[in-house]
């Protein structure tokens, strides 16, 4: 049986899972992908905002996070489909498992992190959902551009597709936008349609009028893997301070599955880490139960 089993190989779990190994605990980071870096893989654009890796793509970063799980040798299995996870045999244990392999362990870490919102859209050759490969695979030049939403991505995704050649550019949001100051500048406000609008794929058109491309940008939501019921904050699993599920004792999550304060990679990396330290503190606290240990501050470590 494993100490932990991280579920999610993208910035927070590949965090976690890495942090846990070299702390010394018996750690598998489980992926439901072919490769490690969740949502990072779908990022084309050169990064700004990370720390250290300034330049660096988001698919560069997602390589690079499991190229240190190799060199870390943390031990992990891609194409791992979770279908359940339940309360183990073993008193105080849980079992995570795929249509065919069952694993077994003391703690579960939830991060799966969040997947765009569709409001019933589906991909295809004119429709992208969400920010990154979605549309960027589809070739806008000389073409019509819906883009809906009002959020950073959506202003990213509108002014991007004008300097992709774009024949024009459409952006719409039923509420005042909610995008950064410095995004909203870069699209011109002849662009920007603030109100009710109805948009269908079907006939691809944004209130009655004909559009080439659409661009869904409302959001994420988060992906509760096993079917689970656990308790949620506006569509997000609610975690106490620790990163622990309150009333799923030995259960945690971290990262963009939950409510965490400002969503995007550099916060998933930091509740990742933050996460392993609180079941390095459980584990250590034994009998004694995790208050014991989170109640007090740890002492100084190189970890």
């Amino acid at each position: 049986m494993d100490d932990v089993l991280v579920i999610g190989g993208g910035p927070a779990g590949a965090a976690c899972a890495l942090w846990l190994h070299q702390l010394g605990l018996r750690a598998l980071l489980l992926e439901a992908d072919s490769e490690i870096g969740g949502l990072q893989r779908r990022s084309p654009y050169a990064n700004q905002w990370l720390p250290g890796v300034q330049g660096r793509t988001g698919q560069e970063v997602a390589a690079n996070l499991h190229a240190h799980l190799l060199a870390a040798a943390v031990p992990h299995q891609a194409d791992f489909n979770v279908v359940s996870i339940r309360r183990g045999a073993a008193a105080g244990s849980w079992e995570v498992s795929s249509a065919s392999t069952t694993h077994r362990a003391r703690h579960v870490v939830l991060a799966t992190g969040s997947k765009p919102r569709r409001a019933g859209f589906e991909e295809s050759d004119e429709v992208g959902i969400g920010p990154g490969m979605s549309i960027e695979r589809i070739d806008v030049r000389g073409k019509r551009v819906a883009v809906l939403g009002g959020g950073d991505n959506a202003f990213f995704t509108a002014t991007r597709s004008l300097l992709r050649g774009a024949r024009g550019v459409d952006l719409f949001c039923r509420h005042a936008p909610r995008a950064q100051p410095i995004l909203r500048r870069e699209l011109p406000s002849r662009c920007v349609h603030v109100g009710p609008f109805e948009a269908d794929q079907r006939s691809m058109t944004v209130d009655a009028e004909r559009y080439d491309v659409i661009s869904v940008q409302f959001g994420f939501e988060a992906c509760v893997p096993g079917g689970m019921r656990l308790p949620l904050c506006e569509g997000y699993i609610e975690v106490d301070r620790r990163g622990a599920i309150p009333g799923f004792p030995g259960l945690f999550a971290a990262g963009e599955v939950t409510k965490f304060w400002h969503p995007c990679v550099t916060t998933a990396y930091a509740h990742g880490v933050q996460v392993a330290k609180s079941i390095q503190y459980e584990v250590l606290a034994g009998p004694a139960g995790p208050a014991a240990s989170a109640g007090a501050r740890p002492a100084p470590s190189v970890a």
